[in-house]
């Protein structure tokens, strides 16, 4: 029988092999109960797979933007540089970066550096619209948003995830149990030799010369039984 800790890969497969079994020996009535039921585990599964991309690739624009965001304090601090040398009197660089660098900041959590970029672009501000600093307060905030907007969306897309997980283990479970049921049916109607025969062998045992290490969680070992 089936696991509660299968995947939904084998128990749609098993469950697929279990359907052409039947079919295989005329049982239409136990085929009728439980072909919806892979019917929908299956979308459930490919639902879900699509929403861990989806997160994924999330995750994918929150580093870029990170990336982007980090880049922009860079060049304010190197323009800071290249401002004080020009202009020894009237440095901006001790304000702006008060530990001597930019590590600071860009060291932060990526949840808690858009923030701390904001309090930069402040400090700009106190320098005036007409200092050669000031361009760089709108791009910190501009990649600053970027960072909220991405996280925003990655957290969105983890709470999708993690829903589209809970429906399929509930169409699991649904087909697993429709699985069971079947075999007990089966038992009463045929008795056990017969009902074995409407059941895939789901864990190869050593007799039967396959790979029993293989078949464990994941689809490429799910494949090989």
């Amino acid at each position: 029988m089936l696991s509660e800790r299968d995947s939904a890969f084998l128990v749609v497969n098993g469950s697929r092999r279990h359907v052409r079994l039947l079919r295989r020996y005329r049982c239409e009535e136990l085929i009728k109960g439980i072909e919806p039921l892979i019917t929908d585990l299956a979308q459930k599964r490919q639902l879900c797979e699509e929403r861990v991309l989806d997160a994924q690739a999330a995750l994918d624009a929150v580093v870029a933007a990170d990336g982007d965001l980090d880049d922009a304090v860079r060049n304010l601090f190197d323009s800071a540089r290249q401002h004080d040398r020009s202009n020894p009197t009237a440095p901006a660089l001790p304000d702006l970066f008060p530990s001597g660098g930019f590590s600071s900041v860009i060291d932060l959590p990526r949840t808690d550096e858009p923030d701390a970029v904001d309090a930069l672009a402040k400090k700009l501000d106190l320098l005036g619209s007409g200092h050669d600093l000031a361009p760089h307060a709108a791009k910190l905030r501009e990649a600053a948003q970027a960072v909220r907007e991405a996280l925003t969306m990655h957290r969105e897309a983890i709470r999708a995830q993690k829903a589209a997980e809970a429906e399929e283990d509930i169409a699991k479970s649904a087909l697993r149990r429709k699985y069971e049921a079947n075999y007990l049916d089966a038992r009463k109607q045929w008795g056990r030799l017969v009902a074995d025969r409407l059941f895939p062998n789901l864990y190869p045992s050593k007799r039967s010369g396959a790979d029993t290490s293989k078949v464990v969680k994941g689809d490429f070992a799910e494949k090989t039984a």
